[in-house]
């Protein structure tokens, strides 16, 4: 009974990091934009030449199917869950088992964002990575406001996602 706390909280951040997402067509209309917006904008964000962007795509794309896999196998275990829960007594070491997959499932999750990220940096200097990751920060919420917008929306028909906004660009120093 005392971890179940940390389960509640693992349990709130998977549904967290899947909500924005819910909103776009499908994950891969999400992850096409996310690329589109990269490539036009990273560079000059950055100061960055366009080969160093296309390095940092070719990274993200070597993890993207793997972090996928992850959060799969914890949305398949979180409906297990469900399933289990639905008893009135459900079977207390059935659901610790499945809790215990989801653990594992996000801790890989993790791990992967951490070796992508490590990855990521080692192709930046010090000051490109600060920017890079402001980047990803104003990327994620612009996201996060875009699928807020589609989902306000929802009776109209469907309708073609916005251009990117400008996101902050932090210019190379002197």
């Amino acid at each position: 009974m005392r971890r179940m706390p940390l389960y509640i909280l693992v349990l709130a951040l998977l549904a967290a990091t899947a909500r924005p997402a819910l909103a776009f067509d499908t994950p891969d209309t999400m992850n096409r934009y996310q690329e589109e917006v990269k490539r036009q904008k990273l560079g000059p964000a950055l100061g960055i030449d366009q080969h160093t962007v296309e390095r940092l795509l070719q990274i993200d794309h070597k993890y993207k199917p793997l972090k996928e896999q992850a959060k799969k196998q914890a949305m398949l275990s979180f409906q297990q869950l469900q399933q289990v829960m639905r008893s009135p007594s459900p079977p207390e070491r059935q659901v610790q088992a499945i809790l215990d997959q989801m653990i594992r499932a996000r801790r890989e999750s993790l791990n992967l964002q951490e070796r992508q990220l490590e990855e990521e940096m080692a192709v930046l200097t010090p000051v490109q990575q600060a920017r890079y990751l402001m980047f990803l920060m104003g990327l994620r919420k612009q996201m996060a406001q875009e699928a807020l917008n589609l989902r306000r929306a929802p009776q109209q028909e469907a309708r073609p996602m916005a251009p990117p906004r400008e996101l902050p660009v932090v210019r190379p120093g002197p």
